[in-house]
Parts: C-alpha cells; sequence; structure tokens
C-alpha cells in the first residue's frame, strides 16, 4: 500500500506548465502562422492536448515532439511540444480558443489568442475589382420565396470558355435576404475550391456586404468570395462547387440557440482553347501576357578578366507573372554563365494579375576586349491584340578589361605538322563492319575447305633442263633480236634486202653489208661443217656488231633501267606539279592557323585549331595543336581536355606524351581516368585479326599442337586488350575546363555546392539533365555541373 500512495504520488505532482502563442498576431488572408503549444511538467503521467475550434482557419500541417531533460535538482522534465501550421481563410479578428492540457487528473488552461487578418494582399484579386463588380452587376439574381428567408448561392464566370494561360476570373456570390442578414450574429463563411489543371492566385473572402440588389421589390444583400486561375492546357476544366455557411438563432433573444445551415452550388464546366496559331508540336506554351518589355541590367556595366558581373533580366507586364519562362540569352564566346535566384512580384492592375519576373545571373569573362550582347527576342501571345508579339532587348557594347593578375604566354615545343589519322587506327575503323566480319568468318572458312579437300596423286613430270647456251649461241640469238628491232619484216630479214632495209634505218652503209654478210656466215657455220676456229672468230665479231650497234645486254640492261628512271622522275615532277598547283590555296589556308600561333594571336589561332579538329576529328595533330595554343593562352583545363584526346588518337606519339606531362591531373583520383593503352581498340584488333588468320592456317596446316596453342593464346591475350581498352575509353568521362569549378548537390545554380574541383580534373558522367551532367568519383565527389564547365571525351 505504502508503495502505491508514492507512486500515485509521484504520478500526481505539480500541475503542467502550459503556454500557446502564434508567431504573428496580423497577418494577410491567404498567409500561414505558427501556433505553438508547449506543455512542461515533472511528471511521467502522459499529457492529453486537447486543441480549441479554429474558426477561420485550415490547418496545413502539424509537428508534435516531446523530449525529456535531467535537472540537477529536480529530476527529470517532460516537454511535450505541439506546432501547428494554420492559413487564414477570412479577414477579421479571428478568435483562437483556450488550449486545454490534462495530465493525471488534473487541467489547465491557456488564454484565447487573437488574430487580425486583413483583407487579400493587393498583388491579388480582390471581390471589389472592377472585373468583379461587373460580374455582379451582369448577373442574374435567383428566385426566392415570399417569406424572404431563402438564401441563393451562385459561381459567376466572364464566359464558359477561355484561352491557355488567360486569367479567368471565379466569383462565388452568395444571395441573403436582408431581413435574414440582419438576424445573423456573425458574417458567413463563404468557401470557394480551386479547380484542378490551374495555377490559382485566391482572393480574399470578406465578412462585409459586397453589394446590394433590389429585386421585385426586396433587398438582397451579397457576399462574395473572388479567385483568379490560369488554365495550364487545354481541354475542359470544371469548377468545384461554392459552400456558403451561416447559422440563424431560432429566436431574437440574445441567448437563443442557432440553426445551422449549409448550401452548395453546381459544378460549372469550362472549356479551355489553346493559342491560335500556336503550333501542335510537343514542348512548353509560349507565354501568355499583355503588354510585355523587357529590360536588363549589368553590374557592373563593364567588367574584368575573372571578375564576376551580375546580370538582372526582368520580364514586366500584365499576366501570370509566376509561369512566365526564362528568356533564351546568347552570351559570346569565353562568357560563363551560372543562373541565381529568380525573384517574383505580383501586383493588381484593374482586377487584372500583373508585376515583375527577373531573372539572375553571374556571368564570368574569360578574355579581354570589347564584346557584343547579341539582341534578346522573347516570344508571346499578347492577349490583348489577339495575336504573337515579341518583346525585344537592342543588343549592347560589353567591355571586358584585363584581369589584375596576368601572367605572361608560356612557351611550348614546335607544333605537330601531321595531317592525317594513324592508318592503322582508319584502316580497322574503315573495316567495320563488314570488312571485320569476313575477318573474322574467312579464316575458318578457308581453314575447313582446305582440310575438306582430297589431294589427288601427284604426277612427276620430268622436264629436261635446257642446254646452257654456248658463247655464239648467245651471240646469235641476241644478232636475231637486234635484227628484229632494225628490221621488223621478217622477209626483209631473210632476202637479199636485208642491206637495203638496215640503211634505210639508219644503219651506215659499210655496217649494214658487214651484217648482211655475218648472217650468211651464221647460216654456213649452223648447217655446213663446224670447226672450233670459226665459231670463236664468228662470236667475236658478233659482239663488235652488237655493240657498234647498241646491243650489249648490260649496255642495254642499263638503258632501260635509267629510261624506266628518268620516266617515273618526269611522272613525278608532273604528278607534283600539277598536285602543288592543286593544293597551293589549301596549303595557304592551313599555315594560317600555325603563323597566328608564332605570331601570339593565341585566341584566332585556337578558334582555327578548333575547326580543324571539328572537322577531322581522327587528326592528333590538330587536337595536339589545339592543346599547345590554349596551354600557351593559360587555359590548363581546355588544354589537358585536347591532349586527352590526341592521346587516345596517338597513344605511342612522344610529342603528346612529352605535352602531357606539362599538365598533370591536379589530383590523384583523377589519374585513372586518363590513363590510354599502347595502342588504340582498333590496333589491338588489327593484331587479333593477323593472329586468327595465323591460327587458322596453322590448324589446316596441321601443325604441332603446341604451336597451335601458342597461337591460340596470343590471339586471346591481344583481344582481351582490345576489349580492355574499349571498356576503358567507353567510360563517359568529362574533363573540368574551368579553374574552382563547383560540384552542385541539385541542377540548379543556386544550390550549395557539394565539392570544388579543379581545371583538368577528371570525373565520370552518370547522366544529362537539361545542361547539366551528373557526375562522380571515386574519392566521394558527387553532384551536378553545367555541361559548359566540362568537356567530354
Amino acid at each position: 500500500m505504502l508503495a502505491l500512495w508514492v507512486l500515485a504520488a509521484l504520478q500526481s505532482g505539480p500541475a503542467p506548465d502550459v503556454t500557446a502563442r502564434v508567431d504573428r498576431s496580423h497577418v494577410t488572408a491567404g498567409d500561414d502562422l505558427l501556433l505553438t503549444i508547449r506543455a512542461r511538467t515533472r511528471s511521467a503521467a502522459p499529457v492529453t492536448l486537447a486543441l480549441p475550434a479554429l474558426t477561420g482557419f485550415t490547418v496545413v500541417g502539424s509537428r508534435e515532439v516531446t523530449e525529456v531533460t535531467l535537472e540537477a535538482l529536480g529530476g527529470p522534465v517532460r516537454t511535450t511540444t505541439r506546432e501547428l501550421e494554420l492559413r487564414a481563410q477570412r479577414p477579421g479578428a479571428l478568435v483562437i480558443g483556450p488550449v486545454r492540457v490534462e495530465q493525471g487528473g488534473r487541467r489547465v488552461t491557456t488564454a484565447a489568442l487573437t488574430v487580425t487578418v486583413d483583407s487579400a494582399r493587393a498583388g491579388l484579386a480582390t471581390a471589389v475589382s472592377p472585373i468583379a463588380r461587373r460580374l455582379i452587376e451582369a448577373a442574374t439574381p435567383p428566385t426566392h420565396d415570399e417569406k424572404g428567408d431563402h438564401v441563393g448561392l451562385s459561381v459567376l464566370l466572364p464566359g464558359d470558355s477561355v484561352l491557355v494561360g488567360q486569367q479567368l476570373d471565379v466569383l462565388a456570390v452568395a444571395w441573403f435576404p436582408r431581413e435574414l442578414r440582419a438576424r445573423l450574429r456573425r458574417a458567413p463563411i463563404l468557401t470557394l475550391q480551386t479547380p484542378e489543371g490551374v495555377w490559382s492566385y485566391p482572393g480574399a473572402a470578406p465578412s462585409e456586404v459586397v453589394a446590394s440588389r433590389l429585386v421585385r421589390g426586396r433587398w438582397l444583400d451579397l457576399f462574395v468570395a473572388h479567385e483568379a486561375v490560369f488554365p495550364l492546357a487545354p481541354g475542359r476544366i470544371f469548377i468545384p462547387p461554392a459552400t456558403v455557411e451561416y447559422a440563424v438563432p431560432a429566436t431574437f433573444s440574445f441567448f437563443s440557440r442557432e440553426d445551422q445551415y449549409s448550401l452548395r452550388s453546381d459544378t460549372v464546366p469550362v472549356h479551355v482553347l489553346p493559342l491560335p496559331g500556336a503550333p501542335a508540336a510537343a514542348g512548353d506554351p509560349p507565354a501568355v501576357a499583355q503588354g510585355l518589355t523587357l529590360d536588363l541590367r549589368l553590374d557592373p556595366p563593364n567588367g574584368r578578366v575573372g571578375e564576376p558581373i551580375a546580370v538582372a533580366v526582368t520580364l514586366t507586364g500584365v499576366g501570370n507573372v509566376a509561369l512566365w519562362p526564362e528568356p533564351a540569352i546568347a552570351w559570346p564566346p569565353g562568357f560563363r554563365s551560372y543562373p541565381g535566384e529568380t525573384g517574383t512580384r505580383i501586383e493588381a492592375r484593374d482586377g487584372r494579375i500583373a508585376g515583375a519576373k527577373t531573372f539572375r545571373y553571374l556571368v564570368m569573362p574569360d578574355s579581354a576586349g570589347s564584346f557584343q550582347l547579341p539582341a534578346v527576342r522573347y516570344p508571346y501571345y499578347d492577349v490583348a491584340s489577339g495575336d504573337a508579339a515579341t518583346a525585344t532587348l537592342a543588343p549592347r557594347v560589353l567591355m571586358v578589361a584585363a584581369g589584375l593578375e596576368s601572367r605572361a604566354p608560356r612557351a611550348l615545343p614546335p607544333l605537330a605538322r601531321g595531317r592525317g589519322p594513324v592508318w592503322t587506327d582508319e584502316l580497322a575503323h574503315d573495316l567495320v563492319p563488314w570488312g571485320w566480319l569476313v575477318l573474322f568468318v574467312g579464316p575458318p572458312l578457308l581453314a575447313w575447305l582446305w582440310r575438306r579437300r582430297r589431294p589427288a596423286a601427284p604426277m612427276r613430270v620430268v622436264v629436261a633442263a635446257p642446254a646452257p647456251l654456248s658463247r655464239i649461241g648467245r651471240a646469235e640469238r641476241e644478232f636475231h633480236a637486234l635484227l628484229a628491232s632494225h628490221v621488223p619484216d621478217a622477209e626483209a630479214r631473210d632476202g637479199d634486202g636485208l642491206g637495203r632495209a638496215l640503211r634505210a634505218a639508219g644503219v651506215e652503209s659499210a655496217v649494214a653489208d658487214h651484217v648482211m654478210r655475218l648472217r650468211d656466215r651464221l647460216r654456213a657455220a649452223r648447217y655446213g661443217p663446224r670447226a672450233p676456229g670459226d665459231a670463236a672468230q664468228l662470236a667475236s665479231e658478233l659482239e663488235q656488231v652488237l655493240r657498234v650497234l647498241g646491243g650489249d645486254p648490260a649496255r642495254t640492261g642499263r638503258r632501260g633501267r635509267e629510261g624506266r628512271v628518268v620516266a617515273a622522275a618526269v611522272l613525278a615532277a608532273a604528278a607534283c606539279a600539277t598536285l602543288g598547283a592543286v593544293a597551293r590555296p589549301a596549303a595557304a589556308q592551313a599555315l594560317g592557323a600555325e603563323a597566328l600561333y608564332e605570331a601570339g594571336a593565341l585566341r584566332a589561332a585556337a578558334d582555327s585549331f578548333a575547326a580543324r579538329a571539328a572537322a577531322q576529328p581522327r587528326v592528333p595533330a590538330h587536337w595536339y595543336n589545339l592543346g599547345a595554343t590554349l596551354y600557351r593562352a593559360g587555359a590548363d583545363g581546355k588544354a589537358s581536355a585536347a591532349w586527352a584526346i590526341a592521346a587516345r588518337l596517338a597513344p605511342r606519339d612522344e610529342t603528346v606524351r612529352r605535352a602531357r606531362e606539362l599538365l598533370p591531373p591536379p589530383d590523384a583520383p583523377s589519374e585513372p581516368l586518363f590513363v590510354v593503352g599502347f595502342a588504340t581498340p582498333g590496333e589491338w584488333a588489327l593484331v587479333t585479326a593477323v593472329l586468327w588468320g595465323a591460327m587458322w592456317m596453322v590448324a589446316a596446316g596441321g601443325r604441332r599442337r603446341v604451336v597451335l596453342a601458342t597461337v591460340a593464346l596470343a590471339t586471346a591475350a591481344t583481344a582481351g586488350l582490345a576489349v580492355r581498352e574499349a571498356l576503358r575509353r567507353g567510360q563517359p568521362v568529362a574533363i573540368v575546363v574551368h579553374p574552382a569549378t563547383s560540384v552542385r548537390v541539385a541542377p540548379y545554380g543556386s544550390a550549395s555546392a557539394a565539392a570544388t574541383v579543379e581545371a583538368g580534373a577528371a570525373l565520370l558522367v552518370d547522366r544529362a539533365l537539361g545542361g547539366w551532367l551528373e557526375v562522380h568519383r571515386q574519392d566521394g565527389v558527387r553532384g551536378w555541373v553545367l555541361a559548359a564547365e566540362v568537356t567530354r571525351l
């Protein structure tokens, strides 16, 4: 019993300390405020909070937290906090009743809170605007009974159709007979719900009478709720039913009970029409406005290299300001743009929603000079004229001075003079796809056919070796060949007219006669009796005649070769002359970039090399020269990207390797992303194709299995190297081109930076979203960067 009494005493304890307060006691209709209820107690018993009726407010959020703290003298203290986010629905002095807190049989009540709610802000449509008054004046009052206690409720619209993005005013009007309205102790509650598929600007629901009408001899007092909506897409929308709630006293006594009444209107359909002349293709619709103007401000008006310029572009006009899209601004080359916050200011102009929307940017120039900001054109649909219109901003000149910390240009080895891609990689590229298919299928097919064929029994053919010619035999053969060259007619060579034919061919008479006698002696030596001495003498005479007539075999061979050499030289000279005449303008153009580079015009030279690289992206010399120019100009990030591309195209080029040593990666995690192998994937594929063919040749020839296994292993190794290099280069790598680039936590300019990387750092790209890239790296760097801040390999 004693233990129970002690426990009950502990649970009862002192009464809890309860407070209730609001963060604001003066708000505007439609604004939010925070009601905080805090109960502090030393008892372990549970705490129960009883909220009052929140008339005139809507609960849009709640949060409850219980904390236990230990105090040195009093022991544990339990604090229960409940926060309610309330939205004021109507103007007036709204009262938040007392809050009751119960714990262990004890009850604590707080004081009531009063909140003053003003009418809707000036930026929203009000019930007394000219548009609302015209709708009320043109409205048809509902029918009433003879007693005059019938309340009417109707929803008023300017029409049953509206254009996409055009303002549509929706009014809920409650018609109260004056006799009934005079009996009410408090103003009725009129609620107008927002339809789906629209952008709404809620107005106020005034507690006072907005207008009065005399209908069939009776006065009707009107309570109005007003809302301006903007349809977002063509089609059909439905205005939800409006409701009105009021309480009528049962008797005229002040203490009499009240009868609660609620009235609900019908749903009203509205047809939303597309903009006239709008394209049917998918995409963001143009802005819908009236009298739209465009303004651009620079702070400072002129800048310096490396220092940001604050740019503010402001759209001003009548329309749905919140949904006006961002204007397209073409920044000059060498300018980096970072989007900032977007500000919106709403105001009312004769009942229409109007205001201004400001887009802010930070622009960073990279080079000094005079630049022109191009004209900005902002197309929109003008509701007043019913046609398309354009807000324009004239071009302006922006002067950019040199930075305060300028650095001298860097020196670099001479430029590369190569004009074509690497032939091995180009050959591999040209074989796609049919050449590779033939190289893959052809060798095994040929080996299979070779193994299937049945070789026939070999026939041995004995060919008698020709007897070696004697000295006179060789001379005779050359003699007859010489005669045939001078006298093509065979009959003339056999007859007595040989001398005349030789003289006609330009041979001297004595030589011609001697040749004819030699012919006769050769015939006599061949067909008559043979004598060794006569044969030797005859061979000597034949050789002398051949030397005289130019028939020496060695001499003839030399003349032939000399003739071919001379002919080749002549043809080569002609070809060079022709090609030189054709290529002279191209050479003059090609030397332009090199001349600019030598003269120090680095920006112009970089533009020229970049144009070459874009026209011939497989030529490593273009990328190397572009990187050299950018390196001299101090653009380390862009130079690293250009040299990385050159290293991928020519991995064994010593010039490119030495150049890359000048710009090592700024951090260790970037180094693996810059690595290139000994050869390109195409070159490894060519080596694999050669080994593949050799393997099938070995297999078809029936060589030893050791040889076949060795060639097969080499083929597999080179194929693996090709795949490895292709996978390495298939990674979506992006190289940062600007110093101190922020990797942001979200794809917008005002997002906080998760990390900062230096120029030349490499990142892996996950996906693209608009002008942003989601990137990551193995050291934990992860976030979003602008696509203009990196170069993708």
